[in-house]
């Protein structure tokens, strides 16, 4: 009986580290997206999408979410290789080779932007896992300890 009650004990101990490990990714996943829209909010990157409305997204407004950021990088791209090809079509020294430069860092901070969201996405969807699966293994533990002193 005494290896129940040890068994319980430990999912007891098991289900509450998985409550500790759950809240601090919730907490993480919170403040860190929290940070990605207040710097996205910082930088005023406006939307410039060719037809107002289009998905939802006025001309003018502040990238501030994922799909907004994903949607601006898209149309970016597109932009720039009907306007200048690639990076490597452009001329050495060119004012349109430093065009396509700054036009691909904003890109890739954009999209940048996009898997920040993502992780911060997974880190909240694992943090509410641990947080169910905690409650589960104190409850099971729980149940295991209070069934080992019934037996003895």
């Amino acid at each position: 009986m005494k290896n129940i009650r040890y068994l319980g004990i430990a999912a007891m101990l098991a289900g509450v580290v998985g409550l500790v490990v759950g809240i601090v990714f919730i907490v993480q996943s919170v403040s860190v997206k929290a940070v990605v829209v207040e710097s996205l909010r910082a930088e005023n990157v406006t939307t410039a999408l060719p037809a107002e409305g289009e998905k939802g997204y006025f001309l003018g407004n502040v990238i501030d979410t994922a799909s907004e950021a994903l949607a601006a990088s898209e149309y970016l791209e597109g932009h720039l290789r009907e306007s200048y090809g690639t990076y490597g079509d452009t001329e050495r020294g060119s004012d349109d080779r430093a065009t396509y430069l700054d036009g691909t860092t904003l890109r890739n901070s954009l999209n940048l932007a996009v898997l920040s969201f993502g992780v911060t996405t997974i880190a909240l969807g694992a943090g509410i896992f641990m947080l169910v699966t905690g409650i589960a293994l104190g409850g099971a533990g729980f149940g295991l300890y209070r069934l080992s002193g019934r037996m003895s």
